[in-house]
């Protein structure tokens, strides 16, 4: 159609035919419906557009020749074969097409059409087809929404693992979740479109069908119990009716009813049994202080239950004044410190005034660690106190008129010429266990000898000289020997002839014991029974000694466990020792010759010293490689701790030793070299000793010593790097130490800082770094541009562990005024790794005052995710490792949404570091990240310079 204009000259009103107002009308009504209008002159071939169609289709109207041609050319290539067949046969015969296809606009936009067509014939006869075609993209679009919303709602519900059905306005199910058709019992494709009252007919005159009648009847949610007699179970349901019928959900509580039936069941019980027992029973309900007592307390004591009404209050306040807090402070204390018993025995007032002494003994019934009741029962002991009191009268009586010998901390013993026992103290009862009346009329030979020639050979010796001191092993009644002291006496009679012995037997086992725990802890080590470092120091000597006397060359090898601390940190200590104790016999099994030592060193250091090799340097080290070589395949084989398989690795050093060495100390520093070399070439191998490696060791010594000097020198400095947000606002920054060395220039802190950890330098450096780091708070706190910045500052697993690390903290920042709110520290993942209660507690100190926490270089350590909600964290970094490739390497891409995820999850803020490109900038802000450091943003400067970066 064309355009048309308005008639009429300037000045005038237009005056419209009816025509032109009906296609003026026409126009208007495409523009508002987007609809447009076309006609197909089958015979020409020429097709006619409204202005509407032109705007649908994109195509400007000079560019139209009005043939088919052009049209299809807009239509997208995949539908063009079935749109031209469809205008084929609308040339050829008159229908009415419908058609629905997709169109590329000349600026590269799809859109999709709608097309239907009606044929008719023009006044002289000749055939046409016209119709409509109008753009459903928004309409496609908002349909393909709806129907993947409706497939995760259709997840969610068969996901769900409450049971839950739906039925219409006539009761007929129109959906059954998974967990519906479990509990049901029926499938759902035997219920849907069925009515529920036909399904389950048991349900009719139930109160499940008043239910669910009421709720469709008031439209109003309702939830009840009820037991569902068919499947002897109980179900508890919620009811929500709508405009399309009634949604249920609905759960088994058929444990919960037994449970609350057994509960009911056992107070009924106890109620029953407190009546008739004539013991003394109360239980406290001490949420609303209420004391409830059996008849018991009656009989015993005189009271009745009644006048126990004032609660807990009632009862001590009965109890002696002496010991009234004593007894109360415990009660309190067991409801307090989560215990399951409470005994205690004190006096108690009766009605008439006078003192029972009674045994309490309470039994706590908690609910989550919440008391709910404190069940007892009180035993009155007077009597029982006061036998007790008359029998150690009499036993203090007896042993008054004990006479000396039983006195004696010794075992005294008197037997006949027989050798059978007359007299048995006390002291020999400790001793030996039996009884006088088990051990009198019994031999010694059968009662305590363990070897009977030596007693026989004691005993000759008594005869005939009289006495006869020595040592002698002998049996306890619990089958143990001990070995004692024994000093044997013959007494005769007043004729002269043999008449009895006297044995007093003193207990040197201890004395032994002590003695073997002493040689062994002098040169033993007590887990794994090798030789010590002083034992070994002294094979060592005698090695040399023997290698100057014969000319042959000894070997030490230094061997130290790879990764031994992390099977301690995962582990525990406990695996650890138990892991050094089947080294330590691998070992062994592996030097058998006698004059060979395999010793511990200490930690995970093992020591193997190798006598008598070769007296040819190539063949001793050949000798000394080969022992290595085995030492090294059987640790192949995972080690078996407990319920844990192991596997470990050694490194090993070999420094070989001849009769020209004079110290051992040299030999032992050069296989710890040589040890350390091992580690350096990648661990599970073996080194020989070299001199460059002393030169190594000596320029770390001088690097601590330099590091010394510049701590003391103030040779350190402090640089600030940007932190911005998604805005590019600057609101804080990391403060980085760097060393300016005068004659190194600047040292790298990947060099420094860790041999700060290893030597301890770091606490130092931490302090001074922290210090530097609040003085500069305080300075942009005066200057309103830098007020809000925040500073964080790195602390290390050594700096943090430090017993007076908070003390230390919270000095500083009263010392410096430092705002705590502006402080931030940054603790790294290996923080985690041990004592993870005693860090939390910290981070929780440090918390209250204000001062903020960032979780440094996130996902790179092995903290469990466990204790990650439980630290007081402001904040995760995620590490710049995984920011470097996240626009190339898709496992970075997915660690960096991850942690982003799962700080948004926790409430965390997250920043990531080493953003270098916009790229990468972009990438972390499409998935949620919103805080920056690094590069791109700015390098780390001095403080002068910040302020105006």
């Amino acid at each position: 159609m064309e355009p048309h204009s308005a008639p009429g000259a300037t000045g005038q009103s237009p005056t419209l035919t009816r025509q032109q107002l009906l296609e003026l009308q026409l126009d208007d009504v495409q523009r508002v419906a987007h609809v447009g209008i076309w006609e197909l002159q089958p015979g020409s071939g020429k097709l006619v557009w409204s202005d509407e169609t032109f705007r649908i289709l994109g195509v400007d109207r000079t560019c139209f020749d009005s043939g088919l041609d052009t049209y299809l050319s807009v239509v997208h290539p995949e539908d063009r074969d079935k749109v031209r067949a469809l205008l084929d046969q609308a040339r050829h015969a008159p229908f009415q097409p419908v058609l629905e296809h997709r169109v590329i606009r000349p600026d590269g936009e799809i859109r999709h059409v709608f097309v239907r067509g009606y044929p008719f014939r023009h006044a002289d006869g000749s055939l046409a087809v016209s119709g409509t075609v109008q753009d459903i993209t928004e309409m496609k679009h908002s349909s393909e929404a709806l129907q993947a919303k409706s497939l995760q709602l259709l997840s969610t519900l068969e996901s769900m693992a409450e049971a839950f059905y739906t039925l219409d306005k006539d009761w007929r199910f129109t959906y059954i979740n998974h967990e519906a058709e479990r509990m049901l019992q029926h499938p759902r494709e035997a219920l849907l479109g069925k009515v529920v009252w036909d399904a389950f007919g048991d349900l009719r005159g139930t109160r499940f069908e008043s239910e669910f009648r009421q709720a469709m009847a008031t439209g109003r949610p309702a939830s009840f119990e009820a037991l569902y007699v068919p499947f002897n179970s109980w179900k508890e349901l919620r009811l929500f009716p709508s405009a399309e019928g009634l949604a249920v959900y609905f759960t088994d509580i058929s444990e919960r009813k037994r449970l609350e039936e057994v509960e009911r069941e056992n107070a009924e019980r106890f109620r029953v049994v407190a009546m008739a027992t004539t013991d003394i029973i109360w239980d406290w309900d001490p949420r609303v202080d209420r004391l409830w007592w059996n008849e018991g307390i009656e009989s015993a004591f005189g009271y009745s239950p009644e006048e126990f009404n004032e609660g807990i209050n009632a009862w001590s306040s009965r109890i002696h004044p002496d010991e009234r807090e004593r007894v109360a402070e415990g009660l309190y204390r067991a409801v307090e410190t989560l215990q399951e018993h409470w005994r205690d025995e004190y006096r108690f007032q009766r009605k008439d005034g006078s003192w029972a002494q009674v045994r309490d003994h309470g039994i706590l019934v908690r609910d989550d660690g919440k008391v709910l009741r404190v069940i007892g029962s009180v035993v009155d002991v007077t009597a029982q106190k006061q036998a007790e009191l008359d029998q150690l009268q009499a036993e203090a009586r007896y042993r008054l008129q004990a006479s000396l010998l039983d006195k004696a901390h010794d075992a005294i013993s008197v037997s006949d010429v027989d050798g059978r026992i007359t007299y048995w103290n006390r002291g020999a009862q400790r001793l030996f266990g039996w009884t006088v009346d088990e051990a009198m009329g019994k031999t010694r030979a059968e009662l305590l000898i363990v070897s009977v020639q030596e007693f026989l050979d004691a005993q000759d010796t008594v005869v005939r000289q009289g006495d006869w001191t020595g040592e002698l092993r002998k049996w306890r009644k619990d089958g143990r020997s001990v070995t004692v002291e024994c000093h044997m006496t013959l007494v005769r009679d007043d004729d002269g002839r043999p008449q009895a012995v006297l044995a007093i037997d003193t207990d040197i086992t201890q004395r032994k014991q002590a003695e073997g725990e002493i040689l062994s802890l002098a040169f033993f080590d007590p887990l794994t029974r090798l030789p010590n470092r002083r034992l070994l120091l002294d094979r060592l000597r005698h090695g040399l000694a023997t290698c100057r006397r014969t000319g042959h060359l000894c070997a030490l090898l230094f061997l130290d466990l790879d990764n031994f601390k992390s099977l301690n940190d995962t582990l525990g200590h406990d695996k650890g020792d138990m892991l050094l104790e089947q080294v330590a016999q691998r070992l062994t099994a592996q030097v058998p010759r006698g004059s060979d030592t395999v010793a511990r060193h200490g930690g995970d250091e093992f020591v193997i010293v190798l006598e008598e090799l070769s007296d040819q340097p190539h063949e001793a080290a050949a000798q000394a490689e080969l022992v290595a070589e085995k030492i090294l395949a059987v640790f192949n084989a995972p080690f078996q701790l407990e319920c844990h398989q192991h596997h470990t690795t050694p490194s090993i050093g070999v420094a070989l030793y001849d009769k020209h060495m004079s110290h051992v100390d040299e030999l032992l520093k050069r296989a710890d070299l040589a040890m350390y070399q091992a580690k350096a070439a990648g661990r599970n191998t073996i080194r020989f000793f070299d001199h460059e490696m002393q030169t190594v060791i000596n320029r770390r010594v001088a690097l601590e010593a330099d590091m010394r000097h510049g701590l003391k020198h103030q040779e350190f400095c402090l640089l600030y790097q940007r932190q911005t947000d998604v805005d590019g606002h600057t609101i804080g920054a990391e403060a980085l130490v760097r060393w300016s060395h005068p004659r190194h220039k600047l040292v790298s802190p990947g060099l420094f800082i860790p041999l700060a950890e290893e030597t301890g330098l770091i606490m130092q450096l931490g302090q001074w770094v922290l210090e530097s780091a609040c003085k500069q708070l305080v300075a942009w706190a005066s200057d309103p541009a830098t007020a809000h910045l925040t500073v964080a500052v790195n602390v290390s697993a050594r700096q943090f562990r430090q017993p007076a690390f908070v003390a230390q903290v919270l000095e500083v920042l009263e010392r410096t005024g430092a705002n705590p709110n502006r402080l931030k520290l940054e603790l790294t993942e290996s923080l985690l790794l041990a004592n993870v209660e005693h860090t939390i507690d910290n981070m929780n100190m440090l918390k209250a005052k204000g001062i903020g926490f960032a979780l440094d270089d996130f996902g790179t350590g092995y903290s469990s995710l466990a204790y990650l909600k439980r630290l007081p964290l402001d904040q995760l970094k995620i590490d710049q490792s995984f920011v470097r490739d996240v626009l190339t390497d898709p496992n970075d891409a997915a660690i960096a949404r991850t942690i982003l995820g799962l700080g948004h999850t926790l409430g965390l803020d997250v920043i990531a570091e080493g953003v270098e490109t916009e790229s990468q900038r972009d990438f972390l802000a499409a998935h949620g990240c919103r805080a920056y450091q690094g590069y791109f943003f700015g390098r780390p400067v001095e403080a002068a310079q910040f302020r105006g970066s």
